[in-house]
């Protein structure tokens, strides 16, 4: 595979300008700048520097080969599509009868040009010969029924057409039959949806809202798609996105491109793109809810690049062009010799109001969606407070590996795929963190190689949550949340917090379970009696001061006796939360309860709120045999629900636990003495 983003591009374009006016989500006006002496094709320019407001060309430019590219408006004054032959410098606009479209896809083949028109219907418009017309008013040859309330995107692979819609979050999916759309599908997604994209077979979509930085993923989509709400199979988050809108994936060069709007009420200064270059590789490691690091994208973004809100995106994998459709400046954007990214100026600009969804069309990129991901993994690590061992199993719960840490006593257990290390919280006979590198290769009941990071801050561990390369622990004897970052070979301090964990009868609690859910931390405040927990908005950059730190909002669950475990599933959108019953032990009282659509129920309970029995599935009796379950792990591919007991000394593993609530027995019994934290790795 070629390098990315070396070669010189010999991109020339013809653009029209266009007077800017109100669209449904932004208003800028447009500012047409004659520029005939700045190597670039803008203004009214029929070349680089000459025609139109410039000097004639003196040499006609010569056509290349067929590189389109296809931009909708959502400026209502002009109902148009506007193709730009890219190597042939030439315009053609299409009027057609939509006001306001977004979301266009064109199919060479079949010379087939269809785009979502949002008003004054939602139908999909199917456009056929396009090819050999000049600028033109255009009649569609067929439509779809009227769905659509507000397109975004379109995803097409085979005959099946995906549209996303914003205001319902929901997947239309039209299968095209000769000349007609049926609609085969109407899928409800969990979050608000906009940029669309195919991998293979697997569909991949950006979450909207603000403060969204998250791409999921819908594995084997067609198969999957029927009526009806659908999960992601993994969702996670990319690293320096403040907001995301569009997305594209081109299998030639394995690239995917994602935009990022900045504030949707900046829309002149502060967008970008994000680059992600090797992308199966990095995005197959991750595991559900993790982060994509931003040192493992290429971002562009700054002045000079004159975009404030992105929009939409394309990429021409022969010339390592980006092409971005921006609706704040209402500009049609280029990028070439992106190198290292930062603040480059664009290799072309034309103004072009309304600018919205953006699609790129040559002989050699169409269609190249390369392959779903093949790899996948469950394993489950566990930690013990007995001997510090680390005990590897898979998601059937299966034994797969035991390894001595070399610590005594440990808790608080994290394995990341991309450098192949797993970090451990030591109690004993030194409090600190452990880190295990190539720990996929350690022998069976072997000590792993690790490097014991002594520190007076920690004392008693309990759990990790990771979020990019910062680790933050959970302290309970000292009561404080610690967080680390860690360069790949070192741990370093950088914050500690104290909660104040006073909870709703006033008692000072201390901490136990921590997860992210995103950007946020989840914490549960530990004590007698305590079934609370604290949610902290964008922990790592809303906390930076070291000292006492508030809960953006407290809330119980109800039911729960005593809270110690916590895990949270991106994809799914579900809380488990273990119940140890009387800390003092004897009786099997034990349990765990699951919270599905947690997002929306957090956001409907107020601070000082329960979230009531009647939205949990609760697994408790003598029957599960759960008497002190200290630590949970969720599998969002099997729905099972792991626990770490340490009163019985066991592992256990209840499947289909998003139905099947009561007094059942566990499907997994695996004994661990004094089983303590478990992570689950779920790519």
């Amino acid at each position: 595979m070629k390098n990315m983003f070396t070669k010189i591009s010999l991109l020339l374009l013809a653009l029209l300008s266009f007077s800017s006016c109100d669209n449904d989500d932004y208003s800028e006006d447009a500012i047409e700048i004659a520029t005939c002496d700045d190597g670039i094709m803008n203004g009214t320019e029929t070349g680089v520097d000459c025609g139109g407001s410039c000097a004639p060309c003196a040499v006609p430019v010569t056509p290349g080969r067929r590189a389109e590219l296809y931009v909708t408006n959502t400026n209502s004054a002009d109902p148009s599509i506007f193709k730009y032959s890219i190597s042939g410098d030439s315009l053609v606009t299409f009027t057609t009868t939509s006001t306001v479209a977004e979301g266009i896809y064109y199919n060479a083949n079949s010379d087939l040009l269809v785009q979502a028109s949002a008003m004054p219907t939602g139908v999909l418009q199917a456009f056929s010969g396009t090819s050999t017309l000049d600028t033109s008013t255009l009649t569609s040859s067929f439509t779809s029924s009227a769905d659509l309330t507000a397109p975004r995107e379109i995803a097409v692979i085979g005959n099946n057409y995906v549209v996303s819609d914003n205001t319902n979050n929901t997947f239309y999916v039209y299968t095209l039959n000769g000349s007609s759309f049926s609609l085969s599908a109407t899928v409800d997604i969990q979050f608000p949806v906009w940029g669309i994209a195919f991998r293979g077979n697997d569909l991949y979509a950006v979450v909207d809202g603000p403060g969204s930085n998250e791409l999921a993923v819908f594995e084997d989509f067609i198969t999957n798609a029927t009526t009806g709400t659908l999960n992601p199979s993994k969702r996670v988050t990319i690293e320096g996105i403040v907001r995301t809108h569009g997305l594209t994936y081109d299998g030639t060069d394995d690239v995917l491109i994602m935009t990022d709007i900045g504030s949707a009420a900046d829309a002149n200064n502060d967008g970008g793109f994000h680059v992600i270059a090797d992308f199966s590789t990095k995005f197959d490691a991750l595991s559900d809810g993790e982060v994509l690091p931003l040192s493992m994208q290429i971002r562009v973004a700054g002045s000079n690049t004159t975009m404030g809100n992105p929009i939409d995106v394309a990429y021409d994998s022969e010339t390592d062009a980006v092409y971005i459709s921006e609706v704040g400046n209402g500009k049609v954007l280029g990028f070439t010799n992106i190198g290292s990214g930062g603040n480059i100026s664009p290799s072309f600009s034309k103004d072009l109001a309304g600018a919205s969804s953006i699609y790129f069309s040559s002989d050699e990129t169409d269609g190249q969606t390369g392959m779903a991901s093949m790899t996948k993994t469950t394993n489950l690590y566990a930690t013990s407070t007995a001997d510090g061992n680390i005990t590897v199993y898979d998601g059937s719960g299966s034994l797969i590996n035991t390894i001595m840490s070399g610590a005594t006593g440990a808790e608080g257990i994290y394995y990341s795929a991309f450098q192949d290390i797993l970090i451990q919280g030591a109690r004993t006979p030194t409090a600190g963190l452990q880190y295990f590198d190539m720990f996929s290769t350690a022998g069976a009941n072997t000590t792993a190689d690790f490097t014991a990071v002594a520190n007076s801050n920690l004392t008693s561990p309990r759990e990790i949550a990771v979020y990019g390369n910062k680790v933050v622990v959970s302290d309970n004897v000292s009561g404080m949340l610690l967080v680390y970052s860690y360069s790949g070979s070192s741990f370093t301090l950088v914050n500690s917090f104290t909660p104040d964990f006073v909870d709703l009868t006033g008692t000072l609690r201390s901490v136990w379970g921590i997860t992210f859910k995103g950007n946020d931390l989840l914490a549960v405040i530990d004590g007698p009696g305590s079934n609370q927990l604290a949610i902290y908005e964008d922990f790592l950059t809303a906390n930076t001061t070291n000292g006492s730190i508030s809960a953006t909002k407290t809330i119980g669950i109800s039911g729960i006796v005593r809270t110690h475990g916590i895990d949270y599933s991106e994809a799914d959108d579900v809380l488990v939360m273990t119940n140890i019953g009387l800390a003092a032990g004897g009786a099997l009282d034990g349990g765990i309860h699951v919270v599905q659509n947690f997002s929306a129920l957090l956001a409907n309970t107020a601070n000082g709120g329960t979230i009531a029995t009647s939205n949990q599935t609760i697994i408790q009796g003598a029957a599960t045999l759960m008497n002190n379950p200290i630590d949970v792990a969720y599998d969002s591919k099997t729905k099972t629900v792991f626990v770490a007991d340490v009163a019985q000394g066991a592992i256990y593993g209840y499947t289909n636990a998003l139905t099947q609530g009561g007094n059942i027995a566990p499907s997994i019994n695996n004994t661990i003495t004094a089983a303590a934290s478990i992570y689950l790795y779920n790519n």
